[in-house]
């Protein structure tokens, strides 16, 4: 399943000026980060106006509150439908283990979608990856709008799949494990082409990646019945 953002309808163009300075902000500060990129850096690559900045967000750092937060609005309300499932399942019953193993796998596959066959993530995956490296204002947006949510549900489902506490240590490290062998395919994109002769991730692709997380799930789980 490739996942893209809905094409917009025109926007005026104050609101086209505001865009196309998220945008610019989502591949500058991903690629220099907060402080090595200036006003007129991103102005310029926006095809803005410098004072469209502190005109729309008020400083550099509201626009790079708004790219963080560009993120999670867009990202979330990919994950959403998958995660309220999830949370509504948790209210008034006890979920058994195939339940909850269907869940975490519905989950993953979701999550793949959006990292490895979203267009949007060419232009965010920089900006996170250098937010989880040197965490900033951005990075408290993106972890409370969209990566706490997300990690939660993943230990909830594998800790009832396990049968073991959500807060159990190796719990915890088996679902940054899960998330990881899927963002590995966003972060390590040159070496995995590289390596497979790919020069794309196409629809089948993706779908043989989903289904070794898959297989990868269910040999954790299994492991440890």
């Amino acid at each position: 399943m490739t996942v893209a953002l809905a094409k917009r309808d025109p926007a005026p163009r104050g609101e086209d000026t505001r865009q196309r300075l998220i945008e610019a902000a989502l591949k500058m500060f991903g690629e220099y980060g907060f402080e090595g990129t200036s006003t007129r850096t991103l102005a310029e690559a926006a095809g803005a106006n410098l004072a469209a900045i502190p005109y729309h967000f008020g400083s550099k750092e509201g626009l790079y509150r708004a790219a963080a937060e560009f993120i999670v609005e867009n990202t979330g309300g990919e994950l959403s439908p998958v995660l309220n499932k999830i949370e509504l399942a948790l209210v008034g019953k006890k979920l058994s283990r195939r339940e909850a193993t269907a869940l975490l796998h519905e989950l993953l596959e979701r999550f793949s979608a959006i990292v490895i066959g979203s267009e949007f993530a060419d232009t965010f995956a920089s900006f996170i990856m250098r937010e989880q490296l040197q965490p900033g204002a951005a990075f408290e947006i993106l972890h409370r709008g969209m990566m706490r949510r997300l990690t939660e549900s993943c230990a909830k489902m594998l800790a009832i799949a396990l049968g073991r506490r959500g807060d159990d240590p190796r719990t915890l490290i088996r679902t940054q494990t899960l998330l990881g062998q899927i963002l590995v395919f966003r972060t390590s994109k040159a070496s995995v082409f590289r390596q497979l002769g790919w020069r794309e991730f196409s629809k089948e692709q993706i779908k043989m990646i989903q289904s070794i997380v898959h297989e990868n799930v269910d040999r954790i789980i299994a492991a440890d019945q």
